[in-house]
């Protein structure tokens, strides 16, 4: 992909598939030993002097995935998404049904994706969330609210199935209210690490320093 070395060579140490397009270069950083899979889109609605989307290290964005920032979007380190994982912050501005919605501008939230989340296959994250590290999306899941630490959410719109338990050490299954209020309640008790924390715990356990050319396709063969 020679047309695209010279703009992604500001991004050191991450590797990128075919056909990867980035709107607002100078709006994004990625950190090092991510990989970012085939017809990928990375965009910035606003495209001024900040940062405004930011991807950690180590992450994998599966192919023809779609990441496009209105406010400021932030994924944390370790985080896995499947192949067309769409997440986004921004939403057409529809108040005036008498002028081309395309036109009326956009709305600018603020996403969050904390460390090591897995995203599965057409997850889609939406609006002005956070969804908590550890979390797990199962595939198809739209989320439109915010997500606790170390929760497992599915559906359309997404809800709670399993929570980790801290007491028990354990995924637990979340079929009714008190269960969810019980292991909030152990997790108060016992604690879970914060986002510093569980960073550092990662990056101490993790034996891979930087993730594989193979994995974002490129035509390669292994």
């Amino acid at each position: 992909m020679p047309e695209q070395s010279t703009a992604f060579r500001r991004f050191q140490g991450v590797s990128f598939g075919k056909n990867v397009q980035i709107l607002g270069l100078a709006n994004v950083a990625i950190g090092q030993g991510s990989a970012i899979g085939d017809d990928t889109w990375i965009n910035v609605c606003d495209r001024d002097d900040r940062l405004r989307l930011v991807i950690g290290q180590r992450v994998l964005v599966g192919r023809q995935s779609m990441i496009s920032a209105g406010g400021e979007l932030e994924i944390g380190d370790f985080c896995l998404f499947a192949p067309r994982v769409f997440v986004s912050d921004a939403d057409h501005v529809v108040d005036n049904i008498s002028r081309p919605y395309s036109e009326q501008g956009f709305t600018r939230g603020k996403v969050v994706v904390e460390e090591n989340c897995w995203l599965g296959i057409n997850t889609v994250i939406t609006g002005s969330i956070t969804v908590g590290r550890g979390c797990v999306v199962a595939a198809n899941a739209v989320v439109t609210r915010d997500v606790p630490p170390f929760s497992v959410v599915a559906g359309v719109p997404a809800v709670i199935l399993k929570m980790f338990n801290p007491a028990t050490n354990a995924w637990e299954h979340v079929r009714t209210p008190e269960d969810s209020e019980r292991i909030a309640a152990a997790r108060t008790v016992h604690g879970l690490p914060s986002r510093e924390e569980y960073r550092f715990i990662l990056h101490r356990t993790s034996k891979v320093g930087h993730l594989s050319p193979l994995l974002v396709g490129s035509g390669q063969c292994l």
